[in-house]
């Protein structure tokens, strides 16, 4: 198998395997701490990957039934997942996987989407308006989402 082979199954694969992990550990994180949320509250995640469907779908040409909303957000979460993976490996220098840099990752790319472009972007409430566990979930799970593409690269 050559390089770039080994790049896109690893970006792929990783990525969503990485992402799927990232929604386990959010609605684990969510079903242990999160039962005092007040019906009909999402996650920060769940608000913004919202606000992504209705931007798109008001810029698409034709109209997505709002049943579908869901499923395109899901889609966009895989698509973000594999893309980031992608990225990461892409500049990730050769070397053992560390926990130490799949973490350093995770909280980055948690400040990166929680602290800056969801705010900047208004794509959910403000930042006060979460709880700390609605918070501690988000940084939780894309440390977990982090990790495991850390630990996805196919090596010689």
């Amino acid at each position: 198998m050559n390089p770039r082979q080994r790049f896109l199954i690893s970006a792929i694969v990783g990525g969503s395997v990485a992402s799927l992990c990232m929604d386990v550990a959010q609605y684990t994180w969510a079903f242990l701490l999160e039962r005092d949320r007040p019906s009909g509250d999402q996650d920060e995640e769940t608000e913004a990957i919202t606000s992504v469907v209705a931007i798109l779908t008001r810029l698409s040409p034709g109209t997505f039934p709002a049943a579908n909303a869901a499923q395109i957000g899901r889609v966009i979460h895989y698509v973000f997942g594999i893309g980031f993976a992608a990225g990461y490996l892409y500049l990730l220098p050769r070397g053992p996987a560390t926990l130490l840099r799949g973490s350093v990752f995770g909280t980055l790319l948690w400040l990166l989407s929680d602290r800056i472009l969801i705010p900047v972007f208004k794509l959910g409430r403000p930042w006060s308006r979460y709880s700390v566990t609605e918070r501690s979930n988000a940084l939780v799970s894309h440390l977990v989402y982090a990790i495991i593409v850390e630990f996805s690269r196919i090596d010689e």
